[in-house]
Parts: C-alpha cells; structure tokens; sequence
C-alpha cells in the first residue's frame, strides 16, 4: 500500500486548527497518532469511513497495549468530532466506534509512603534529591516542571512558597510547597540567577528535558528495586499521600488540574483515609 504523507491543504489546515492550544508535547503524540492513521487508510480525511476506523483500530489492538491503543482511537475520534462540529466534513465517522475499555490501573502507578521515602533517600544525587522531593509536592506533569523558571515561585508570610505551574490545555493553576523545600531550593539559587532562569540545571547548565527527568526518575525507583517508576507515578503519589493526610478533594483537583471531581476522585478508592502541601508528611532528607 505504501506510505501516505498528509497531502492536501485542506488536511494539514483541519489538524493545525485542531492541534492549535495543545501543548507541544500532545502535539507531537498527536501528529504521529494522525499521521499512522492516513498511512494506515491510504485516504484523505474526507472520505474517511466508519469501517476506516475499525479496522485502524482492530489493527492496533495488536501492536499496542490497550491504554495506547485507547488513546491514539481518542485522538483520530477528537479529530473527527472537531472537524464535523466545525462543518469541514459533512458526517462523522468516528462517532460510532465504542472506545475500548480498559484497566483502571493507577492504584499500580501508586508508592507507599515507605517506599517513596525509600526512593528519596537513596538518591545520591543531592540536586536529583531536590527535584524529586519538588516533583512530589507540587504534583506537576512533566512538562510543567521542566517549564519552571525562578519567577514562577513566590514566599509566602507563612515560609512556604506558591509555584505557578502551566501545562495542559493552556491552564494556569498555583499550589503550595513546604517552608522546609523552599528554603533548601532557594539556597541552591545561583547569584547570577534571573527570573527568566530554570530552577534546575543539567550538566550543560540548560533546563532539564522531560527525557532527562524521567531518566531520574526510573534511575530512583530502580535504586531501591521498584521497576518502571515515572514522573507521573509520583504525581499520582503525591496526591495519594496529601489525600490520606487530610487534604479536600476539591483542594486536590484544584492542585492537579483535573477538569472536574470525578479523576480526582479515583484516588479515593486507592488507599482509605480522608490534599496543598501542610498534608505531606513524609520526612525530606535535607
């Protein structure tokens, strides 16, 4: 059948619309997710059919685990979902393919207060140490900790810090870090540092990529023998542990940036126990 580049102005104009507020790194998966698509169909979007679809799908159910596989089916139907309701194809194809279900396996992307405690302490890289203790409090994505910059992180009356963080769907939201963190971070500040400057640097002295911190993050996990550890795991992590602590879920979903109740509440049934950085308890090693 061979390969299918994407062709006509009226294509690459729908998934630049489409794609336009996304961040970058959703814009990269995307593109690719679309791309395997037309490779797959060999036809341009327009004559795009239900069966189309189908057998896209039936075909990745057997390369991808059923969470990409849901995923990359989600992104071919948003793309067909944007361009019907914005009248530049006259049906949609992708409404009538079911999402595959799949496996609410977050309760297995979750570390025990003993292990992440484990995990932190273990690390012999003081500023790794840093940044994993910040990835855990502020329960950013990847992608919104590498984007820190100094200006982003204020003192509050009380020792504490507010860190603004920006990421998915072009959403600003703030969430609180502990007096004990911001003045071990604020000590690593170098003089010539600006507001414009990452809060961390690499050994080329720029700001971390998303591939270098999750290369820490696994290096920390498997130090201590807990295999696949990423940077959302301590995310998910993080949350967990404010939420048996005492935090309100509405102050949870607020932190993480969940659109409504019903994600974050999934870490409800995780672990029992009634979120903001005064509910973490686990003892930092600094």
């Amino acid at each position: 059948m061979g390969t299918r580049k994407l062709a006509t102005a009226m294509e690459l104009k729908l998934i630049q619309m489409w794609l336009h507020g996304k961040s970058p790194d959703s814009r990269r998966s995307y593109m690719r997710d679309i791309q395997d698509f037309l490779e797959f169909t060999h036809k341009p979007i327009e004559q795009i059919t239900i069966a189309d679809i189908i057998d896209w799908d039936s075909a990745l159910a057997l390369r991808y685990a059923p969470t990409s596989r849901k995923r990359k089916l989600a992104a071919i139907k948003s793309l067909f979902s944007f361009a019907h309701k914005n009248e530049l194809i006259s049906t949609n194809p992708g409404a009538a393919v079911p999402s595959p279900k799949t496996k609410d396996a977050i309760s297995e992307r979750i570390l025990t207060e003993d292990e992440w405690e484990r995990m932190l302490y273990a690390e012999p890289n003081r500023q790794h140490q840093l940044m994993l203790t910040l990835l855990y409090e502020t329960r950013a994505r990847v992608s919104e900790f590498c984007a820190l910059k100094w200006k982003d992180i204020r003192e509050k009356p009380d020792g504490a810090a507010l860190v603004t963080l920006f990421g998915k769907g072009n959403k600003t939201r703030k969430v609180t870090i502990t007096p004990q963190l911001w003045q071990v971070l604020k000590a690593t500040k170098a003089a010539d540092a600006k507001g414009d400057s990452p809060l961390f640097l690499n050994y080329r002295h720029k700001a971390y990529s998303t591939v270098q911190v999750w290369r820490i993050v696994k290096a920390a996990g498997e130090r201590v023998g807990i295999y696949g550890v990423s940077p959302h795991w301590i995310r998910h992590t993080g949350a967990t542990h404010q939420l048996i602590n005492g935090s309100p879920l509405h102050l949870q979903q607020q932190e993480l940036g969940h659109s409504g109740l019903n994600t974050t509440s999934k870490y409800l049934h995780i672990l029992p126990g009634d979120y903001g950085a005064q509910y973490t308890k686990v003892k930092l090693p600094f």
